[in-house]
C-alpha cells in the first residue's frame, strides 16, 4: 500500500513540475519560428558607399563582370550629367537640399531608423512612374526627392526578406529582388515561383530567365544602381546629408 501512495506522490510532482515549465516557457508561434529559422543577417550590412569602392559594392550585389562595366559607365555618365564634381552645381545635393522631409531621405538614404537596407530604401525617391514602367528618375527632371506613390502598395520589404534574407541565399540575389521590384514582380518572387524559385521543373532561380520574362528589366536595374550609389556617395560624403 505505501508503495502505491510513493508512485502516487512522484506522479503529482511530476506533473507539477512540467506544469510550471509549460507556465514559464515562451510559445512561439509556428509562423515566427519557421520564419526566424529561415532568416539569416543582412550578408551585405555596412557597405560604404564612396568612389573607391564602386567596383567592389557592385561586385558583392551579385553583378557579373559585363554588368559592373555597364553601371561604372552608367555611374560616369551620371556623374558628368548632374555635374557631381562641382561643388556649386551638384544637382545630387542640390536636390537633397531641397527635399522638405528630411528626416525620411535620411532614413532612405543614410539607414536611420529604417528597416531596410539603403540599397533597397532608396528605391522609394530614385525610380519613378513613367508610361506604366518604374525607372531610375532623372534628376534634371525633378526639383527635389520625393517618395513615389507606387512604392506605398511596392511590397519592397518582404521581397527583401524573402530574396536577400534566406540560408538559401543566392549570390546575385540584390539584382534579383531589384528587378522584382522595378517589374513589378515581388509577389513571384515571395511565392518563390520561375524565375525566382520554383525548383527544377518551374525554371528555379534564374537571372536570364528574369530578362527573358521581364524584357527591359535588365537596363533599369543598370540605371537605379548607378544613380543608387552616385546619390549615395554624396550622401555619405563630409558635410552630407549622413554626416551632418
Amino acid at each position: 500500500m505505501s508503495r502505491l501512495i510513493w508512485i502516487a506522490l512522484f506522479l503529482g510532482a511530476a506533473m507539477a513540475f512540467n506544469g510550471f515549465l509549460l507556465y514559464n516557457e515562451e510559445i512561439v508561434p509556428p509562423d515566427a519560428k519557421t520564419q526566424a529559422e529561415t532568416r539569416q543577417e543582412d550578408q551585405l550590412f555596412g557597405m560604404r558607399f564612396n568612389a573607391p569602392e564602386r567596383e567592389a559594392n557592385i561586385g558583392k550585389m551579385g553583378f557579373g563582370p559585363d554588368e559592373i562595366k555597364d553601371i561604372l559607365k552608367r555611374i560616369n555618365t551620371f556623374e558628368e550629367k548632374y555635374r557631381v564634381k562641382d561643388p556649386a552645381y551638384n544637382q545630387v545635393v542640390v536636390k537633397i537640399e531641397a527635399t522638405e522631409d528630411q528626416d525620411a531621405l535620411a532614413a532612405a538614404f543614410c539607414g536611420t531608423g529604417a528597416t531596410l537596407p539603403v540599397r533597397y530604401a532608396a528605391m522609394a525617391f530614385l525610380v519613378e512612374e513613367k508610361d506604366t514602367k518604374l525607372q531610375a528618375v532623372d534628376l534634371q527632371e525633378i526639383s527635389a526627392f520625393q517618395f513615389g506613390d507606387w512604392a506605398k502598395a511596392a511590397r519592397i520589404q518582404t521581397a527583401y526578406e524573402e530574396g536577400d534574407r534566406t540560408k538559401d541565399r543566392k549570390e546575385d540575389a540584390v539584382r534579383m529582388v531589384m528587378a522584382a521590384v522595378l517589374a513589378r514582380a515581388e509577389g513571384v518572387l515571395i511565392e518563390h515561383a520561375s524565375p525566382w524559385g520554383g525548383g527544377f521543373l518551374g525554371g528555379g532561380w534564374t537571372w536570364a530567365g528574369v530578362q527573358s520574362k521581364y524584357p527591359g528589366v535588365k537596363t533599369r536595374v543598370v540605371d537605379y544602381v548607378a544613380l543608387m550609389h552616385l546619390v549615395l556617395e554624396s550622401a555619405n560624403a563630409e558635410g552630407g546629408l549622413c554626416t551632418t
